[in-house]
Formats: C-alpha cells, structure tokens, sequence
C-alpha cells in the first residue's frame, strides 16, 4: 500500500557499508518508506488526459504539476524501478554508476582520442530510476548565468528570458540555509516555497575545502558567500555550494516531486516501463504510445498530449523510433520517416578534465572514527555519509577579466592519505593511467582539480543504430574537436595550476605528478603541447548533455517550437534537457527542474485557459 513503511532494495554496496558497522541490516535499509503504489497491472490499451514518458529531472516535475488538475488524469512510465537506498544516501551515489539503476551508456570510440580511458571511450552514466539522473548525480545546485537564458532568447524563444525563466526557479525552490538567508541579496534570489529543498552540506572536509577557496581567491576567483546570487565579474567566482539535499538525504525529484503526488487518484506511476514507440495518425497527431512493462507489451492513449521527458540521449532516439528525425538517417533504418528533424544533432556536454595534485595533507583518514560515523548517520543523518562524493564547492573562471558570464567551471575532489576510495574512482581509465594518477598517494593527500569548459564549440550526434528500441544508440560527443575547445582546455588548466604558487599549496609541498600516458611523452611535462595531449586522451564527460531536441523558430534547424511542442506533430511536446539550445554555465540538474516548471505552466495556460 502506498505509504506504508516499506525497505528500499540496495546494489549491495550500503549492505557491505551497513553489515561492517551494524549487524541490523534490515533496519538500517529502512530509513524512508517512499515506495510509491504499483500499477503495472493498469488494463490495454487503457486511456489517460496525459502520458509522460520518463520520471527524471523535468519528468517528475511534469507528473506533479499537471496531476494537480483534478480533473486530469496523467500517466507517469519510467523505464527504471524505485531509486534503492544509496540513492537516498549522498556520499554513495557512485556506488549506482554500471548498476541496474544506470543507462550505462558510453560514446563511441574513434580509435584516435581518449586513449587514457578503457576502450578509448567515455562513460555516460544517466539514472534509470525515479528521479533519473537527479538520483543519481553530484547534487550541485547550480542555475547558470543569465548570459545563458538570454542567449535562448536571442535565438528566438521569447518564452525563456532570464527573468521569466528566474521566476520558475524560484517556483521550484524551497531554499532553506538559514545562515545564507540571513543575508537579504541571497534570500531574495531564491524561492522558499517550492517542492525542492535546496541547501548546503556540512562536509567532513570544510578546513581543507576553505583551504582551496582561499587559494582560488588568492589567484583572482573571488570567494563569494552563493554563486547563484552572486554577479560574475573579474576573473571569476568560487564559492561553497549549494545542493539538492536535506537532512542527510538526496532530494531528487523523485522525493520533492511525486512522494507529495503519490497518493493522488490522478496519477498513475509505473516503473520498469520502456516506451518503445510514440503512435503518431496519418494526421500528425501523438495519441499513444506501446510500452514494455516487465517484459508485457501494452499500449496506452492519451486524449491530449504526449510528453517526452526521457533526458538527452533516450528522447532522441525514441522520436527517431518513431519517425522523427533525419530523413536520410531513418530511411537507412528501414524506418518510416514522418517528420524530417534534426533529431539527434546539437548535442553538447560539459568535458571533464581531472588535474591531480598531490601533497602532504590532510593525513589519513582514522578508520574507527569513519566506522562510527556509519552508525552516527542512521542515528542522526550526520557524518560523511551525508555529503556527496565530491566536495562541496566549485569555481567559476575565464580567461578574460571583463566577462559578463564564466567560460570554465571547477568542481575539487579530494582523497587523504592511502585513501581506499582513491583507485575505484578512476576506474573509468586504463590501469596504467589510474596507477599513475594515484601513485603518490600512498605518502600523499591527492586533490583533484576537475575543470570543465562551460560553453563548448564541439557539437556532437546521437543515431540509432537499428529500428530496435533495445539496441542502444550510438553517441558521438566529439569532444575538442573543435580547436577552439582544445586551447580553452590547455588555457583553463594553465589558470587552475597556479594554484601551486599560491600559500596553502606551497605549505603542503603540493606537485602535478606525471602521469603514465604513452601519446604525450614525447612532450615537456606541464607544457601548452604537454596539456593540449593530455586534454585529448583525458577528458570524460561531467554528464551534463543536452541539445538532442533544440528549441527554436525554424524547423531546419530545430526540433521543437518555443513552447517545446513538437514541428509538425500535433500532441507531442519534450520537456527534458534535449530541448536547451546551448548548455548552461553550470551543472544541468537545476535549470532541467526549471524547464520542466515552465513547461507546467505552457501545458496548463493551453488547456486550461483557452
């Protein structure tokens, strides 16, 4: 029964983390009773107001808002289960990558670059779950630049203005820090009403994390109090950051959005459904879709709209499923093509480059004290486990001291000394590459200085490669393909290594080591030639994409039409981060919540109020 006290299923890493410390297993897996009511028996061929199709950042968002209609009776399908506790658990959250919960997908390999990773290729982990990647993720809690919503708007989009799209920010917003909502500029940015409870961790780690604030500060990256209310200027900002958590736990959308929604008669969320296919009439008209549940074919109508919701890479290729895409590529998927699209193109991401810096602090961790905090977290939601992975700051820089808006963003890792958790999280790169990375680190604290281009040139394509909807897709990211993309990585790394020079760094005797990456040895080590190798064969993904169903006014160049509904289907509309135009200046999960708000208010004004 929806409601009642139930135990969430786990990928096995909270129960080794649990059984370690406690001998209650079954206790500690169940800290919060969200299991929501199952309909995987709802009747063929059975008829909704509504169908969404994916319960991740904006697709929660949709099932929430449109529910509140009463007389709207809205589908919710979600290709993957119930999130299991390390989702509900910060520090945990890597535990899901190339679990049950992941997508697991991966770029294709070119057999030139990347050549630091295994396979030459980079891994895409994207949620398959409730909340999607929002229980997934790194829980930053970032809105982006108005120079990013403005550049929406200069395309064309009159609906997505930075004031208009500020608005449904604050909407979605519940911000609670109390301390930083003592300070009026930053208690005015945000809303204190919303669904989602947006806060600040108290990490483990605050000294050494104040540590490298001082030093971004020191070399121009002026330490703010919040970057979402800050304005950007000079060199740039850096700031503790804010986070989509609270009291210990993930707020994906999952737990702000459809927890409160779960009881409403109106709808209906069945997880472990995979939309194979959107039914489109000789029309142009959406008016259903077929669906696996659990291994069970079924087909659902919706008397108003389609919604897509299903993120970047699945969205793309469920239009291009059914007949919604490049006229050429479809055709040579013995697919039908019903509308000529560019569905697929403009994908953009965020690149991730990790810099290394050992130095002789922070010391080891202490393990008994770390076993203790095992127990004091399900006593008291405190301890490690109640931040993420990551620590909880970033840096926003450029190049050029009078930009209006950051061309890089920084997040910091970091691993005291001997640290067990240092290896596994490089597990992505080849052996060689990983042993090297973490060498020093048996005498050594090892910081990871993680730079991302915020505005790449690079564009890159997803294509389906059968009409199979379980054949995965191909992604091609193309990372720095474009020149311009490769000298703003050796640029931006030039800025964060001289760090080294700054007093903390120097107290701790901190040093790049080299590492063990056969393309770049014939380089001086540190050089612009030694970088720009480095950023080929290094850089993964920060899993930010977008851009595969660009909103804008032409059909030629573009996918959906300002208020997202699809060109040339009639009852269709993307709600998720396919539709940005451009990426954002910052993590995506913030300004994807936004998207699916606004797009709330789209769906109701047209229906409600015509």
């Amino acid at each position: 029964m929806a409601g009642a006290p139930t135990c969430y299923a786990t990928t096995g890493t909270a129960s080794q983390l649990f059984a370690s410390a406690i001998n209650i297993l079954t206790a500690a897996q169940c800290i919060v009773p969200d299991i929501k009511s199952p309909y995987e028996t709802l009747p063929d061929q059975d008829i909704f107001h509504f169908i969404i199709v994916g319960g991740g950042s904006a697709g929660s968002v949709v099932a929430n808002r449109l529910s509140e209609i009463n007389k709207w009776n809205v589908l919710l399908l979600e290709a993957g289960p119930e999130p299991p506790i390390e989702s509900v658990i910060p520090n945990l959250e890597r535990s899901l990558y190339r679990s049950k919960y992941d997508w697991q997908y991966a770029t294709k390999s070119d057999g030139i670059t990347h050549q630091g990773l295994r396979n030459c290729s980079v891994r895409w982990p994207r949620g398959k779950m409730l909340g999607g990647s929002s229980s997934i993720n790194a829980m930053f809690y970032v809105r982006g630049n108005d120079h990013d919503f403005k550049s929406w708007y200069d395309e064309g989009n009159p609906s997505w203005s930075p004031e208009n799209v500020n608005t449904y920010f604050r909407k979605a917003e519940n911000f609670q820090d109390m301390e930083l909502n003592k300070n009026p500029d930053i208690y005015n940015t945000y809303g204190h009403d919303g669904p989602l409870v947006v806060n600040s961790f108290n990490s483990t780690y605050a000294d050494t994390i104040q540590h490298v604030l001082d030093s971004w500060d020191h070399i121009g990256v002026k330490q703010v109090p919040d970057i979402n209310a800050a304005k950007f200027e000079g060199r740039g900002l850096c700031s503790f950051s804010r986070a989509t958590a609270a009291n210990g736990q993930r707020q994906s959308t999952d737990r702000a959005y459809l927890n409160p929604a779960n009881n409403r008669h109106n709808l209906k969320i069945v997880t472990k459904a995979f939309v194979t296919k959107i039914l489109i009439n000789d029309d142009a008209q959406a008016y259903g879709v077929e669906v696996d549940i659990n291994g069970e074919q079924k087909t659902f109508y919706a008397d108003i709209e389609v919604i897509i919701s299903a993120g970047a890479i699945n969205t793309a290729q469920l239009l291009m499923l059914s007949g919604i895409g490049p006229q050429r590529h479809l055709l040579s998927q013995n697919i039908t093509c019903k509308v000529d699209l560019p569905v697929g193109q403009n994908l953009q991401d965020h690149p991730y480059l990790p810099i290394p810096i050992c130095g002789n602090k922070p010391g080891p961790d202490n393990k008994d004290e770390k076993m203790f905090e095992v127990l004091q977290y399900f006593h008291d939601k405190t301890g490690y486990l109640q931040h993420g992975s990551m620590t909880n700051m970033a840096a926003f820089f450029s190049r050029d001291e009078n930009m209006t808006y950051p061309e890089f963003q920084s997040h910091f890792i970091l691993f005291p000394q001997n640290s067990t958790t240092a290896r596994p999280f490089f597990s992505a790169f080849t052996d060689n590459v990983a042993d090297s990375i973490t060498k020093c680190h048996a005498d050594n604290a090892l910081y990871i200085i993680a730079l991302h281009i915020l505005h790449p040139y690079s564009r890159g394509n997803i294509s389906i490669i059968s009409s199979d909807p379980y054949d995965y897709p191909d992604i091609f990211a193309n990372y720095l393909s474009d020149e311009r993309d490769l000298q703003a990585s050796a640029d931006s790394i030039k800025i964060a290594t001289t760090l080294l020079d700054t007093p903390y760094f120097k107290s701790i005797n901190g040093f790049i080591p080299k590492i063990n990456l056969q393309q770049c040895n014939k380089y001086e080590f540190l050089s612009e030639r030694y970088w720009k190798c480095y950023s080929i064969h290094m850089t993964q993904t920060v899993f930010h994409p977008i851009g595969t169903a660009k909103m804008g006014p032409n059909p030629k160049d573009s996918v959906v039409n300002n208020l997202l509904k699809v060109y040339g289907v009639k009852g269709l509309r993307v709600v998720d981060a396919s539709i940005m135009p451009y990426v954002t200046s910052g993590n995506t999960n913030a300004p994807v919540i936004m998207i699916g708000e606004m797009a709330s208010d789209m769906i109701k004004d047209e229906y409600l109020f015509c």
